[in-house]
């Protein structure tokens, strides 16, 4: 199983090529993609003012001029260094409460209102709330992301528990083994397996709702602070720029999880 005898030669190095030209086609579709949203892009702002929306061209041009100031440099670094501290908060908050939840649903029925709360409530809302109950900081700011993000993890870590196979878990139980091991080898891997999806989406959330914190508690630093002062001076070129920095932030993010689920956690699960 999974070899090629000499038999099956030929069909196996069909399948290969099949897969790598699926993979070479999802990367052509991919760029072009990127192409077309390029052009559009620079044919609204043939239709606007560059006041409005400045062209990609521009918009390259603002983010090399950026760049060639350490300030900004410091303000990329601040950002993530509060979304990596967000997120790290979100996802050990969100399984943990999660994972107790779904082994007791009465814990469940406690935590559903607060999560309807962070559901319900723009988040906008929330963040002006805390402002006037917290006042305004980096915790502040931190703490508005991690609410917001809250629900997707928890919600999805009390469905992961609930689904794991039963099979398995009766057969654990007659073997009478330890809770501990339960938990470690039967629900937990299951579980992670299960979100991971969701803390990849929760990824991209956090740093978007990260800068809008910043923006609206008013931080001296960080990009939401540097489009603030963008806004300030009308120079929408910096905020385009900055947007493209936004974009870079969510895909290493995703990126470096990825690369973690599949460096590392698939490795875990096969240990396991």
């Amino acid at each position: 199983m999974g070899t090629c005898g000499e038999g099956k030669k030929n069909g196996c190095v069909r399948m290969i090529k099949i897969k790598e030209l699926k993979k070479t086609s999802s990367y052509f579709w991919m760029i072009l993609g990127v192409v077309i949203f390029i052009a559009l892009w620079h044919l609204i702002s043939l239709r606007y003012s560059p006041m409005f929306v400045p062209s990609p061209g521009e918009t390259i041009t603002a983010l090399i001029d950026l760049f060639s100031v350490p300030e900004s440099i410091t303000h990329v670094y601040s950002t993530f260094y509060r979304v990596i501290v967000a997120m790290a908060i979100l996802t050990i908050t969100g399984i943990a409460l999660g994972m107790i939840a779904g082994f007791n649903p009465w814990i469940e029925q406690i935590i559903k209102p607060v999560k309807d709360i962070l559901i319900a409530i723009p988040p906008v809302a929330l963040s002006l709330m805390a402002i006037f109950m917290f006042g305004t900081g980096i915790v502040q700011t931190v703490a508005i992301a991690v609410a917001l993000g809250f629900p997707l993890l928890y919600g999805a870590t009390v469905t992961a528990v609930r689904s794991v196979n039963m099979d398995l878990l009766e057969m654990l139980e007659v073997f009478k083994v330890k809770k501990i091991i339960l938990v470690k080898d039967a629900y937990l891997p299951a579980v992670i397996f299960a979100i991971m999806p969701n803390i990849l989406l929760a990824s991209g959330l956090t740093v978007r709702l990260m800068i809008m914190a910043e923006i609206i508690v008013g931080l001296d630093n960080g990009i939401g602070h540097a489009m603030s002062i963008a806004r300030v001076h009308m120079a929408t070129e910096d905020i385009f720029a900055w947007m493209l920095v936004m974009v870079a932030a969510v895909l290493a993010i995703e990126g470096g999880l990825l690369y973690l689920v599949k460096k590392r956690l698939l490795a875990w699960q096969t240990q396991s």
